[in-house]
């Protein structure tokens, strides 16, 4: 049996498994339960994936888009995660994330859709399980709601912490690469070796950065100061939104 086709999989279950037992040991899922979640779930799929595409390789495809819808959902979980972890509950910084994702929402999000919808009634192609126009236009939206906090972050100078960082940069490159990866696939079918490939690969690399980000607790807790900027001029800043 070739095990070129495993290789792959097999690397990123492995690194999962790794990264699961990094956050038990560290008890860091009471910390981040929803990012806790999401981790342990993949990894429970990806093992009951790589046996399914070795035994009964036929309910492949229905089992990942199954599992794959599942699996979008509890992204919003980790970009929650990542939000209430930037900016303390009751704090000015909060208030105003906040408002700016519901702006992003109010005014971005109904554009998605719309470019989702249209896209949808013009497909030619009946999908068995699962549109990849779906997750295409869900990850973008995942990409424009976790780079709102992002940027509300580095302009008023907030600490994000090596968890944090490593949290954001790996899952927005993923979800940014993976929105790309789709919007590929629906271009050409000539897209699809490397739609197989591309998808894996960025999975894999953002493991790895989460494993880097935590491997050790932080000292500084995540949304706790305001790095490079004193009082005087997050004042200034607050007095110009």
């Amino acid at each position: 049996m070739p095990l070129g086709p495993y290789v792959i999989p097999f690397v990123g279950t492995f690194l999962e498994g790794l990264l699961c037992w990094r956050l038990a040991a560290r008890r860091s899922w009471s910390r981040w339960p929803y990012f806790s979640i999401f981790v342990f779930y993949t990894f429970l799929r990806d093992i009951a994936l790589f046996q399914v595409s070795r035994y009964e390789p036929r309910w492949f495809p229905a089992f990942y888009w199954r599992g794959e819808t599942l699996s979008l959902f509890l992204r919003f979980l980790v970009i929650w995660e990542f939000f209430r972890g930037l900016f303390p509950v009751r704090s000015t910084l909060h208030d105003l994330a906040w408002k700016t994702l519901l702006i992003l929402e109010i005014l971005a999000l109904p554009i998605v859709f719309l470019l989702f919808w249209i896209q949808m009634s013009h497909a030619h192609t009946v999908y068995a399980h699962f549109s990849p126009l779906f997750e295409q236009y869900i990850s973008l939206m995942q990409v424009l709601l976790l780079l709102a906090p992002a940027a509300v972050a580095r302009y008023y100078g907030v600490a994000l912490g090596r968890n944090m960082w490593g949290l954001g940069f790996g899952f927005g490159v993923y979800l940014a690469v993976c929105s790309i990866d789709f919007a590929g696939l629906q271009v050409s079918r000539k897209f699809l070796p490397y739609w197989h490939l591309l998808s894996p690969v960025t999975f894999i690399c953002m493991i790895l950065v989460w494993l880097w980000a935590f491997w050790h607790p932080v000292a500084l807790p995540p949304g706790s100061g305001l790095a490079g900027s004193t009082q005087t001029e997050v004042g200034e800043r607050f007095s110009r939104f």
